[in-house]
Order: structure tokens, then C-alpha cells, then sequence
């Protein structure tokens, strides 16, 4: 079976296929193909991301509405609450209803292997114009990532490579075709994260390989071998550049890239409001900084407070609880899951909507997919017929439509050009409207 049946075959599933839509979300970044809702990349992103979760849970809550549970209400009744003591509480209230749709989305979604395997595969073609970007560093002695489609942050692409590479290791253990595809990308994805300098991903990526190798006898030293090689091939290329050309091994590089000032600001702003948060804590004083202190759980409590740091605890600890260690493939699981949250506690990527989109794919796979025992604690129960929650789910879903849009509405980052910013929900993360 070849690649393209692979696609041919993703492309017969319904066209009402939640799961395909969003692959195709992913394939659209994998291409290089801009929607053209907004000038910059980034923001044209957001718009069909918004777009997406928000026409899938709405559609769902009309064919097969998943009960807004306890939790929700709760969580909802807390960023109401957040409003009125947050600084800057717009900025917090649109990135958590974010989070609740992507959380909502998870639920109604199922994993699929064939759109997995032709996301993955598809991703290869990404690599096509690497040796552009090394051709240019033998010369210069920079390297540019001028193979990179869109011009976003270039930690966006590391993130996606990792994440698709816990896929790419998956499939190489458990298919039998494709596996030099499967160990191929591996290699070019950790070559790319190397010639980036993206140190988090690089230490997620190797915390990675090195559980998997542990658990997996039977591929422990091809994906050792696999791995090295990435690495000599980076140790060559900069040995290579000429000595006129001072080359520096960037992901070897000592500096902490402002993460302590981010992580430092972020503890003094907690400690002024450690129950409830401080809301957007760096509008106003440290425009030289991120507008995210890159440490996804340190965002999480300086912002929201002990109060909205407990829902991510509840969350990793229901997620534990759930695993079952007597099988092998629960190991693979955790082993993804920490590395993931390694990267999260270093890095502010996920912020962007191309991570966030897959990050979601990943725990979908992660938690649901029928390869792993506990994908059964992670069904959730559709709603009732009775009229109050078969149409509570879509009034919820409509009014947070109705803030989206106004948000679409009254901000200007999607008329033209404007001072590009660190980015939270738009690139010009410090003018939301």
C-alpha cells in the first residue's frame, strides 16, 4: 500500500468526519497553505481554529451532546468570577474559554490510525527543503530556517516535530510497513530541533527515547542508533562550517534565554494574588519581556491562582490515576506524557494554535485510542434526551461563540500589519483590542 492510497484513503472518510477536519487543520500548516483570514500567519490560524473547535462542538451538541459536567460549570462560573479581580481580564477569559474548547473538543473527538499515520507521513514532506537551509549555513556559518513554510516562531516547528515523532516511534513499533519512513522522520525531526538550538525540545526529545528504549528491547538499539545519528550529523555539519565562520553550537548554548526574569516576575505577580491569579501580568511593565513566563504550570498559577492551578492538578492526577502499569503500552504513554510536559515547562509554545491542534491529536491518541487499556476511562457519556441538557451544551457553545466574535470583531489584528508582539491570542499579543 502506498502513500498516496494512505491519503486517498483518509480522503474517503465522510466529509462530516470530525477527525478529519481536524487533520486537516494540521495538513494545512504541513503544505504551507494560508486560509487568508488575516494578514499574518499566526492570527490566520487562530481564526481557523477558533473556527473549527467551536463548528465541532456546536455540531456535536446537536447530533450527540457530551453532558457539561460539574467540573465545567464550575470552571465556568470561575473565570466569570476571574473577571472581576484579573488585571487585563480579557486577555485571561479568551485564552481559558480556549482551553475549555479544546478541552470539550477532546471529549467528542475518537482517534482514528489511518488520519494519524497520513499526518505523519505527510509531515515528511516538510523536509524536503532542509538541505537548502544546511547548504546556506556551510556557507554562512548562520544557519536559517528558510524551509520552514510560515513565518512563526520557529520553536512551533520544533514542538510539532517532537510531537509527531511519539507518533513517528509508535507506528515503527507497532506497523509493518513504512518503518524506514517512520525511523526516517525521527532522525530528520531531531536534526531540525538540533539546528534550531531548541534546548527544552531537545531534552523532552531525549527523556523520550530514552524510556522508549528501556521499554522496547527489540528496538532499543536501532532507535539508539537512530538518535546518535542525528546527532553526529549536527556535530558534522558545524565542524564543517569554516573556522572563518564562527559556528556555535546553539543548543549547547549556556544562556537561559530570560526565563529566569519570565519565572521571577511570574512569582512576585503570584504572591500579590495567590488565590485567584493576577491576570495578564506583563501588559504594563515588562514590554521586553514575553507576554507568557514559558512554563506553561508557573502561567497557570500566576495567572489564575491556586483556584485555576487546581483544575490543571485534578486533570494530571485523573490522568494518572487512570493508567494502568501492567501493560507496556501504558508505559509508552507516560513516557510521551512527561516528555510533553518537560517541554511545557520551558517553553511558552503553546500559546500557538498549530501546537495547541496538535498537542490535542496527541492526547487524543495518548488517552483514547483503543491500543491503550485505560482509552476506556477517557469515553465519555452523551447527554440525555430530557430538553434541559440536550440544549444546555449549545447555549453554552453559542454564547462563547458570541464573545469570540466579538473579539473577531473589534480587534484590529486581522485588518493589516501591525507591530508584531509576543503572541498570545493574536501575534500582536499586547493590543487584543
Amino acid at each position: 500500500m502506498s502513500l498516496i492510497k494512505y491519503i486517498n484513503q483518509s480522503c474517503r472518510l465522510s466529509l462530516f468526519n470530525k477527525e478529519l477536519l481536524l487533520g486537516l487543520f494540521l495538513i494545512l500548516f504541513i503544505l504551507g497553505i494560508a486560509i487568508g483570514f488575516a494578514y499574518q500567519s499566526y492570527n490566520d490560524f487562530r481564526v481557523f481554529q477558533v473556527l473549527l473547535i467551536l463548528s465541532l462542538c456546536i455540531w456535536n451538541s446537536v447530533t450527540k451532546p457530551v453532558i457539561i459536567a460539574t467540573s465545567d460549570a464550575i470552571f465556568l462560573i470561575f473565570i466569570t468570577i476571574g473577571t472581576l479581580f484579573w488585571q487585563h481580564h480579557y486577555f485571561i477569559v479568551v485564552d481559558l474559554l480556549l482551553i475549555y474548547l479544546l478541552y470539550k473538543t477532546f471529549q467528542i473527538l475518537k482517534y482514528q490510525n489511518t488520519v494519524a499515520k497520513s499526518i505523519v507521513l505527510l509531515s515528511l514532506s516538510m523536509f524536503l527543503l532542509l538541505p537548502l537551509s544546511i547548504w546556506d549555513y556551510l556557507n554562512t556559518g548562520k544557519y536559517h530556517p528558510l524551509w520552514y513554510h510560515f513565518s512563526l516562531n520557529i520553536r512551533v516547528y520544533d514542538s510539532y516535530f517532537f510531537i509527531m515523532s511519539v507518533f513517528s516511534v509508535w507506528f515503527y513499533i507497532n506497523e509493518k510497513k513504512y518503518k524506514f519512513c517512520y525511523l526516517l522522520f525521527v532522525f530528520l525531526a531531531l536534526l531540525a530541533v538540533l539546528l534550531d538550538g531548541a534546548r527544552s525540545v531537545t531534552i523532552a526529545y531525549t527523556i523520550f527515547i530514552i524510556f522508549v528504549s528501556i521499554i522496547y528491547r527489540s528496538i532499543r538499539w536501532r532507535l539508539t542508533a537512530v538518535y546518535m545519528s542525528s546527532w553526529l550529523v549536527y556535530l558534522l555539519i558545524n565542524y564543517s562550517v569554516s573556522s572563518s565562520k564562527t559556528s556555535v553550537l546553539r543548543v549547547l548554548r549556556e544562556s537561559s534565554s530570560g526565563r529566569l526574569d519570565l519565572w521571577t516576575n511570574a512569582y512576585y505577580c503570584w504572591t500579590q494574588h495567590p488565590i485567584i491569579g493576577c491576570g495578564f501580568y506583563q501588559l504594563d511593565y515588562y514590554k521586553n519581556l514575553s507576554a507568557h513566563p514559558h512554563n506553561f504550570y508557573i502561567q497557570i498559577l500566576s495567572e489564575t491562582g491556586l483556584i485555576g492551578f487546581s483544575f490543571l492538578v485534578f486533570a494530571i492526577s485523573t490522568i494518572i490515576s487512570r493508567i494502568n502499569w501492567h501493560y507496556r503500552s501504558s508505559y509508552f504513554a507516560i513516557s510521551a506524557l512527561i516528555a510533553i510536559g518537560i517541554d511545557l515547562a520551558f517553553s511558552g509554545v503553546h500559546v500557538y494554535p498549530v501546537t495547541q491542534i496538535a498537542l490535542l491529536w496527541l492526547l487524543i491518541f495518548l488517552l483514547k485510542s483503543p491500543h491503550f487499556f485505560h482509552s476506556q476511562y477517557f469515553c465519555y457519556s452523551e447527554a440525555s434526551e430530557e430538553y434541559f441538557k440536550k440544549y444546555l451544551s449549545l447555549t453554552v457553545y453559542l454564547i462563547i461563540s458570541i464573545v469570540y466574535l466579538f473579539l473577531f470583531i473589534t480587534t484590529s489584528a486581522l485588518e493589516d500589519l501591525t507591530m508584531s508582539m509576543p503572541p498570545r491570542f493574536w501575534i500582536n499579543g499586547y493590543s487584543l483590542f
